[in-house]
């Protein structure tokens, strides 16, 4: 084992590298020019601009599917306008609502941007709520919360309450604390994939939002292919990805996504395993092994994230061959609940799952007329299902479902 090792290091460390400048396709790298966002650039600076003044800016809401600039420029402006900020009040917060997890994890990320410390357990929201409130109040806060994936805060039935009231909190806090004489505020940029994110909010709560709205809309295969030269000048060394190679990732991710993070991301895998090769330069062979390495761990991580309960309907699903109705996945599934020892849940709560693992695509399930049988869903997996059972394997509880086979 010591000898493969060394071979894996000895040939890094003797090959030539084809980057230049790695950290230029992270994900979270925020390049100093950003190409074809001058529009969403623009509204976003004039609606925040009142924080330089210190007063309360107007919240805002950015949509767009996946892929198509909102983080990456919700970021630059932050940047951009910290550096005009001269107190040291104004806090800028960035958190990732899905990937917190909770809606408590939720609320100590934020507490933990403003210097308040939140134990990992142990505490009711409302009591954290009221932590991070006092200190605001209590040292004159200007709070700029971007929350990214505000949805997964309220698209789940299970914990849309919890969600909306949170946002509710957090959107009423200038009303009731700048009565008192306080000078604090807190103002919104919530980052949404999902256009119908407002439909999931209660009505007090798009009422005290009163938000303005940014449209994303996706690239276009040229708009990629010049976002991806910008990102080559600076990556990699020069005449190691030919414009063939360009066009291809363009292509195969622009044509049905316009979704730029994906290929940017394309882009690093394939210059990876060229580089892993030896090879001086990305070949089509790269480009189409990192799209498939991209897309299974793409549903890894879908999987791997997912409530327990919705693992077991998507198990259910993966147990027919060629899909099934509701009705019938509903049998499977309080089968495979009573196998792993957990409460099943109503039959239109797992329909309610369906939709999401749908919205995922790890599931289709259109609707079918049956002819006199009436009309209903033939469910069906979107993946490969050794994709899935792959996924599943790895979870603690499931493992009793395969070890039992």
């Amino acid at each position: 084992m010591s000898e493969f090792l060394d071979n894996i290091f000895n040939k890094v460390a003797s090959g030539k590298s084809i980057f230049k400048k790695r950290e230029v396709l992270n994900i979270d790298y925020i390049p100093e020019r950003i190409l074809f966002r001058d529009e969403q650039i623009k509204k976003i600076g004039e609606t925040l601009s009142p924080i330089i003044k210190g007063a309360k800016p107007s919240n805002l809401l950015l949509y767009g599917k996946t892929g198509t600039g909102k983080t990456m420029v919700a970021r630059y402006v932050m940047n951009k306008l910290n550096k005009y900020i001269k107190d040291n009040y104004t806090v800028f917060a960035y958190l990732n609502c899905r990937i917190s997890g909770t809606p408590y994890r939720v609320l100590s990320e934020i507490g933990e941007n403003i210097g308040v410390k939140i134990p990992f357990t142990g505490l009711s929201l409302s009591e954290v709520e009221k932590r991070i409130f006092e200190h605001l109040i209590n040292n004159g806060i200007k709070l700029v919360l971007i929350l990214d994936e505000i949805d997964f805060l309220v698209n789940n039935a299970s914990k849309r309450d919890i969600g909306n009231d949170i946002l509710y909190q957090f959107t009423r806090y200038d009303s009731i604390y700048t009565t008192m004489g306080n000078k604090s505020f807190v103002a919104i940029v919530g980052i949404s994939n999902d256009l119908k994110f407002m439909e999931y909010l209660e009505g007090r709560v798009q009422s005290s939002l009163r938000s303005e709205e940014i449209l994303f809309p996706p690239y276009t295969v040229e708009e990629i292919k010049e976002i991806l030269k910008d990102r080559v000048r600076e990556a990699f060394i020069e005449n190691s990805v030919s414009n063939e190679i360009i066009n291809l990732i363009a292509a195969y991710s622009g044509s049905e996504h316009g979704d730029a993070r994906r290929a940017v991301d394309l882009l690093r895998v394939s210059g990876e395993l060229a580089e892993r090769e030896g090879s001086i330069k990305i070949e089509e062979k790269h480009v189409h092994e990192a799209l498939k390495n991209i897309e299974r761990d793409k549903v890894q991580e879908a999987i791997s994230s997912l409530p327990v309960q919705e693992k077991a309907v998507l198990y259910s699903i993966a147990s027919f061959s060629n899909g099934e109705t509701t009705g019938h996945v509903y049998l499977k599934y309080q089968e495979v609940c009573n196998q792993l020892g957990l409460q099943p849940l109503t039959q239109r709560r797992v329909s309610s799952i369906i939709n999401e693992l749908d919205m995922l695509g790890l599931v289709s399930a259109p609707i079918i007329n049956r002819g006199r049988h009436g009309r209903s869903k033939k469910v069906e997996l979107a993946v490969d299902k050794n994709q899935i059972i792959e996924a599943l394997k790895n979870d603690e509880i499931f493992k009793l479902l395969f070890n039992a086979v």
